[in-house]
């Protein structure tokens, strides 16, 4: 099974139960389950569990399932906390990490003043191997000349962003989200 089809399998069962609980407090905070009832339910039913064995499996896989539920959680929530929203540049002098929105603005500001370009919107991505996937999405003028606007955004791009930062693009693809006309 797939970690990503996993992961959904996981976060249904959570908001389902975590739906059945506030479903619950809402009924019993508006009195719309009377505590007469609560009591005489839980009171009638609770010797079930003690009754068989098979109750008791049943309720402790119940409760296996909600721990597994919670660990699992916490696990993924440190596994997001360990992602690298940062590039490292290794120099002579040491290292750095640059977060991929300060790369973001410095592509911004390498590109403002390029002709014909009304909005550029990077999109950095990092991948698996420490490599980075670039993508500008581009508003333009109507008089553009597409091909001419997109090389002279892709040199400078590739000579200038290595001397500001010291992070060499792998991967650059430029998108034209919009032509406008005025």
């Amino acid at each position: 099974m797939k970690e990503k089809v996993f992961n959904n399998i996981i976060f249904i069962g959570f908001v389902f139960l975590l739906l059945a609980f506030s479903l619950k407090c809402f009924l019993i905070s508006f009195g719309l389950l009377q505590e007469e009832y609560l009591l005489k339910l839980i009171n009638t039913n609770i010797h079930l569990i003690y009754s068989s064995l098979i109750h008791q499996t049943v309720f402790i896989l119940i409760g296996l399932f909600i721990l597994f539920i919670a660990l699992y959680i916490i696990w993924l929530k440190q596994k997001m906390v360990q992602l690298k929203p940062y590039i490292k540049v290794v120099t002579e002098s040491g290292e750095i990490k640059i977060s991929l929105y300060s790369l973001e603005q410095i592509i911004l500001n390498i590109l403002n003043e390029v002709k014909d370009v009304r909005k550029i919107k990077p999109e950095i991505q990092l991948q698996k191997e420490g490599t980075l996937k670039t993508t500008l999405q581009l508003i333009i003028d109507k008089n553009c000349n597409i091909p001419d606007t997109a090389s002279v955004i892709q040199k400078k791009l590739r000579e200038d962003l290595p001397k500001v930062s010291g992070v060499k693009i792998d991967e650059l693809k430029i998108n034209i989200e919009k032509i406008e006309y005025d």
